[in-house]
């Protein structure tokens, strides 16, 4: 019979962990035997045993720890564990397994931690389960063996501890079963839905094909969010809300992914059918008066992209816990980088859309002037800035990201010719990168100043408000179960008190959570009204305490609660409640609890380690470390002050109102709605009472700020980028072998590199060195501090005051203050006498034994001070420790003192985050500098390359060839001197070559003469040689005869005027002259004139705008024409001819194609074509075509031919095209 799935699951689990904790348990042996070895050799020393403890150690001798490897509390260090074998032990710091081992009287105990319980849950502290032995979650540990628990017992078989699975890990095996076959059906019907798009797409269906799939995922993407799919299946932290819920839509960061997935599969489709059908063509033969409207449309579409870009950042940042604000954390969680990556898709789908939109505005604005444009835009940038600046969000910002925009790709599109079209994607997607990351930073600018003012509003009612109401109910009901609590009533009775038991137990079970922000203290009084705390004997009485309290100005609306206000300090609030305990035979006990309103030092980090925060998300433990309660800025860096009447009357932080802020301000309307920027300092006003306003007052988010975000974000979707290329490249390499850069692109390609590289690497290397020496300055700056409080706690030795604990108490809590430090004495054996800040030892975060490394290094190895880097929970600081010698005296220890910088490691965050944003703000800004001046600089380097190579393109052995002028010595003005050396030699070459090619043609035209006038003389001679026969021989029809031997020499008279005449012109061509020249109009007209649908059908496809050539007017339209007439002429009688003109432009040329549909020409004269003279016809000097060829490459173009067989003749001419404004 095979075993359920859960039971199978539970069985291998427990194997599992009973594994692991074997293996534990055998090398906690190990390392007790290694130090008995230690012990047995008479090596009783922190030195010997340090190295070589993996596991918390305790030693102990006569009842006494006298050794320990670790500062953490683990257990009650004053009773020894009574184990004789490894057993469970539970503390009030967690679990742990205990390996004993006992030799000459030394007791040592290896704790091996099952589960850490520091009993606080907040950003640094929260129950931590082994990782060494439990790989996965479990509900609980429990010590109970006759509860029907898996069982995890020792090698030898003893019962240690069960556990409790969580339900999750036991049902593992059925949710991963119905995960893959979810997963499995996604992937069946994805597949489904791309195969049918593909057939769709073979068939030339690229719309029913697409849009077909399209359609498919978003009906799946609907689906599994009505299902809340895969949630429902496996909690899966990417799709658990409590991380991230945005709304119904996006209800998880997963979904929140699949969205913008969607989004980039709906952005790439569209580039497909963008491209599929030509949209660019169609865009061309739409009627002129349509273009303005499709402009302006897609102006105000983009401008929408943008705001919904916008409202996508500010959700993330509203609606995530996490801390986004480089500014603020510089941690990264996979949390993160998730988060950044859906950024990232979601501006790769932008630059999609965007692409469609600039390219349909670039390929229109060609038609329009380049003024009205900039017209449209700047009347749509007035009415969105408008209409944004009254909506509650005021995303202004993002009209003028899109109006910077727009104002580039006008700009671009009217000179479209500086770049390649590679070179022009790439500064495409790098201005989209630019703009989504300014809308990103500008969103996180807007969040900020909307939660900043919430936050000061939140804030001044705290401190507006006298009392704590809340406080006081949580006061009544935590007083009336101390009353009732029977544990605290059975202490308070008999002979003797367990005073610290009873106050322990009400400050960790009574005043947590909601009064972590009080220091909390207990008073215990017998029904006398004497103080039941027997070692002090100077404690008040119940009766003091009275007259000085109970006073009508300190009572409250609740009975028995007092509440004492210090004048000189504003929301200062002390409370004290008086609790009446029943004890036995009708008499009374009273407990006091006095509750003072904290007020910390400015850089002690105790409060937060302290604080209470509920955390629902158990598994966010990576997240936890960047909550900062939310609060929107620095609260050490928050000022506020009371104005009455318009001046101030108290003021508390750093912020000097009194010479910095204009009470003239406190009257506008503007300081209590948005608040007012002065300097440095933002200021917000709430109305306190009558004529009484609080201003609360911190430092602003600066520019620097906005551009440190703007960097972050630029960077990331850099290489984000540049991996989605790489890959792109990988998956189709032949896009590597296509890109064929210019001389420009080259030049800006390597002067980035070989800018930004060296930048980079400097920046690199001076971030390491200031870090560095941050570290060291931090480090530097916590030894002084503690020398002088070692100088002034040794002063003390000796003294009445270390004889009296709670003097001794006041004095370390005196020099705390003024050095603004935590202190924590030690005595000669290591063992804490007293700390300015107790609450970290009573809730368990610290040992109470000085740090064992500490005091290796001073006790034993006679060192001076020692500075180490310690934890609690996950919060890592440094500390350190000085000893305390007897006139310095290295024989005469004393004890020890511990200073704990808590905030260490937030203070270096802080300058790492300063640096580093420094840093990015300088690169990107460097960079995009660099962008700008490498282009220009390009740009001055190829121009005289440009110039030469026009000059080229225009040097010929007819027209007139121009010198260059060049100055520079460099290889360019080696270029410039050959080519106009290479000039005068032409000049040279070029009159000899006229000389011979003038007698060439001279006997060419002599031979090509004569043999023309030679084909009608020889009719001639034989007409006149008859004629004259038959007068000699006096024939009848002489005179018929001469009338038709007359009208044959007309004839070939007539032929012999023609051949003149055609030679005439051929010889007397005037010199074709450069001008601008609507090719589309000359040719539109050339096919108008012999469209005579009779005798031939012209077909014209001839766009309506203009296009501009350099060429002659007259000798082009001629060049049509003879094109044209030999084109009709070239069809047989027995075919009507239809003859095809068609012109179509690139960026740079315009191609012309007229087409017959003749015999074609036959392969034996298609290289005499263009020769003059030669002709296949009867009439025509065969003269045509050499004109044709002759005036289109004068014009800088090309003319040739494509001919088939029986089908018809296509000639095809090129002309460069000019761009004119």
């Amino acid at each position: 019979m095979s075993v359920p799935p859960i039971f199978s699951g539970k069985v291998q689990e427990q194997v599992s962990i009973q594994k692991r904790t074997n293996q534990c348990i055998a090398k906690a042996k190990a390392q007790a035997l290694t130090i008995d070895k230690n012990l047995q050799q008479g090596k009783v020393s922190f030195s010997s045993i340090l190295d070589k403890c993996e596991y918390p150690t305790l030693v102990y001798k006569n009842n006494r720890v006298v050794l320990w490897s670790g500062h953490a509390a683990i257990t009650d260090l004053d009773t020894e564990p009574d184990l004789k074998q490894t057993g469970f032990v539970s503390s009030d710091y967690g679990s742990f397994i205990v390996v004993p081992h006992h030799t000459n009287g030394y007791h040592v105990f290896i704790y091996i931690p099952l589960e850490i319980d520091y009993r606080i849950k907040n950003a640094h502290l929260n129950k931590t389960l082994s990782s060494e032995i439990f790989k996965e979650p479990i509900t609980g540990i429990v010590s109970d063996a006759r509860l029907p628990l898996p069982q995890i017992k020792s090698p030898q078989g003893q019962y240690l501890f069960s556990i409790d699975l969580d339900k999750n890990n036991v049902d593992g095996s059925i949710q991963l079963v119905q995960l893959i076959v979810l997963l499995a059906g996604i992937l069946f019907y994805v597949v489904a839905a791309i195969v049918y798009c593909r057939q769709q797409v073979k068939r030339g269906r690229y719309g029913r094909g697409v849009i077909t799939l399209l359609v498919m995922l978003v009906v799946l993407r609907v689906l599994l969010l009505a299902f809340n799919l895969p949630f429902t299946i496996t909690d899966a932290e990417l799709f658990d809300p409590r991380l991230y819920a945005a709304s119904r839509w996006s209800p998880s960061l997963g979904d929140l992914g699949l969205n913008m997935i969607l989004l980039l599969v709906v952005s790439l489709a569209g580039i497909y059918l963008f491209y599929k059908y030509n949209w660019i063509a169609q865009l061309k033969a739409r009627p002129v008066k349509y273009n303005r409207l499709i402009v302006t449309g897609c102006m105000l579409a983009f401008y929408l992209l943008l705001i919904v870009l916008f409202l996508f950042y500010y959700g993330i940042y509203h609606n995530s816990p996490l801390i986004l604000d480089i500014n603020q954390s510089l941690e990264f969680t996979k949390y993160k980088v998730i988060l950044y990556s859906i950024m990232l898709v979601h501006t790769i789908a932008l630059c999609g859309f965007a692409y469609m939109l600039t390219t349909v505005t670039i390929v229109l604005l060609q038609k329009e002037n380049k003024y009205w444009a900039y017209r449209v835009l700047l009347l749509l940038a007035a009415g969105l800035f408008l209409v944004a600046m009254l909506s509650q969000l005021q995303y202004w910002g993002v009209v003028l990201i899109g109006t910077f925009f727009w104002a580039i790709i006008i700009l671009s599109a009217q000179h479209r010719n500086v770049f390649t079209t590679a070179y022009r994607t790439y500064l495409f997607i790098l201005l989209i990168i630019m703009m989504s990351a300014l809308t990103g930073a500008f969103a996180l600018f807007r969040h900020y100043q909307i939660e900043v003012k919430l936050y000061k509003q939140s804030f001044a009612s705290t401190i507006i408000q006298g009392n704590d109401v809340v406080g006081e109910f949580f006061l009544d009901e935590v007083a009336d179960k101390i009353a009732a609590d029977a544990l605290i009533r059975m202490k308070m009775m008999g002979p003797y008190v367990d005073a610290s038991f009873i106050k322990r137990k009400i400050a960790k079970q009574y005043l947590r959570d909601y009064f972590d922000k009080y220091e909390t203290s207990v008073l215990l009084f017998d029904s006398q009204g004497n103080s039941l705390e027997s070692a002090d004997t100077t404690a008040a009485t119940l009766q003091e305490l009275l007259r000085k309290y109970d006073t009508p100005e300190n009572r409250t609306e609740r009975k028995n609660l007092f509440l004492v206000q210090n004048p000189a300090r504003y929301n200062s609030r002390l409370y004290l409640k008086i609790i009446d305990v029943p004890l036995a035979y009708g008499q009374k006990g009273t407990i006091v609890l006095q509750l003072n309103l904290q007020k910390l030092l400015p850089h002690s980090l105790v409060p937060e380690l302290l604080s209470e925060q509920e955390l629902d998300q158990p598994f966010r433990m990576d997240l936890l470390s960047e909550q900062e309660l939310d609060q929107p800025f620095r609260m050490d860096l928050l000022s506020y002050a009371i104005y009455e009447n318009r001046k101030l009357s108290y003021s508390e932080g750093e912020y000097d109102y009194a010479t910095n802020l204009d009470p003239a301000h406190i009257g506008h309307s503007e300081f209590y709605r948005d608040g007012h920027n002065q300097g440095d300092y933002h200021h917000f006003g709430v109305v306190a009472g009558k004529d009484k306003v609080l201003v609360v007052t911190n430092q602003k988010y600066s520019a620097r700020e906005v551009l440190s975000n703007f960097s972050f974000m630029f960077l990331i979707y850099m290489a984000g980028f540049v991996v989605f290329g790489l890959l792109i490249m990988l998956w189709r390499r032949s896009y590597i072998l296509e890109f064929k850069p210019n001389f420009s692109t080259k030049i800006q390609v390597f002067l980035n590199f070989g800018i930004l590289l060296p930048l980079l690497l400097v920046s690199i290397a001076i971030a390491s060195l200031v870090t560095a020496s941050y570290k060291k300055d931090l480090m530097n700056t916590y030894e002084q501090r503690g020398k002088v409080i070692q100088e002034n706690l040794s002063a003390l030795l000796g003294t009445s005051v270390f004889a009296n604990k709670n003097e001794l108490q006041k004095r370390i809590s005196e020099i705390a203050s003024i050095s603004e430090t935590d202190i924590n004495l030690y005595n000669r054996d290591g063992r804490l006498i007293t700390t300015s800040q107790p609450l970290i030892f009573e809730a368990g975060l610290l040992s109470k034994l000085v740090n064992p490394h500490a005091f290796a290094a001073i006790s034993e190895r006679q060192a001076l001070r020692v500075l180490l880097e310690e934890k609690a929970g996950n919060l890592t600081f440094n500390a350190v420790y000085l000893p305390l010698r007897v006139n310095n005296d290295p024989a005469s220890l004393s004890g020890f003192v511990g200073i704990p910088f808590f905030d260490s490691e937030k203070q270096l965050d802080l300058k790492l985050i300063e640096l580093i944003t420094t840093t990015m703000n300088i690169f990107t800004v460097m960079f995009i500098v660099f962008m700008l001046l490498t282009f220009f600089a390009s740009r001055a380097l190829t121009v005289p390359l440009r110039l030469l190579a026009d000059k080229l393109k225009r040097t010929s052995l007819t027209g007139k060839n121009e010198m260059l002028a060049y100055e520079g010595a460099d290889e360019i003005g080696m270029l410039v001197n050959e080519y106009n050396r290479m000039l005068l030699t032409l000049e040279q070459n070029k009159q000899d070559l006229a000389i011979q090619e003038k007698e060439a043609a001279w006997r060419e035209m002599a031979r090509q003469v004569a043999h023309e006038i030679k084909n009608p003389l020889t009719p001639m001679k034989l007409s006149l040689q008859y004629l004259q026969k038959a007068i000699s021989e006096n024939r009848p029809n002489t005179e018929q005869l001469i009338s038709k031997i007359s009208q044959t020499l007309i004839t070939q008279i007539n032929i012999l005027s023609d051949i003149a005449t055609s030679f005439s012109s051929f010889t007397s061509m005037p010199e074709p002259k450069a001008e601008l020249v609507d090719v589309a109009a000359a040719l539109r007209k050339a096919a108008d004139l012999h469209n005579d649908p009779a005798t031939a059908i012209i077909t014209a496809d001839i766009p309506a705008e203009e296009v501009m050539v350099m060429a002659d007017e007259s000798l082009l339209v001629r060049t049509f024409n003879n094109l044209l007439l030999n084109a009709i002429q070239a069809v047989p009688a027995t075919r009507k001819p239809q003859i095809k003109v068609n012109l179509h432009r690139n960026s740079e040329l315009v191609h012309i194609d007229i087409k017959d549909n003749g015999s074609g020409i036959p392969v034996e004269i298609q290289q005499k074509v263009f020769v003059p003279n030669f002709s296949t016809k009867y009439t025509g000097s065969g003269i045509g075509l050499a004109v044709a060829k002759r005036g289109i490459e004068n014009a800088g173009g090309k003319i040739w031919f494509e001919t088939e067989n029986g089908k018809g003749t296509t000639f095809k001419i090129t002309l460069p095209l000019v761009h004119h404004a």
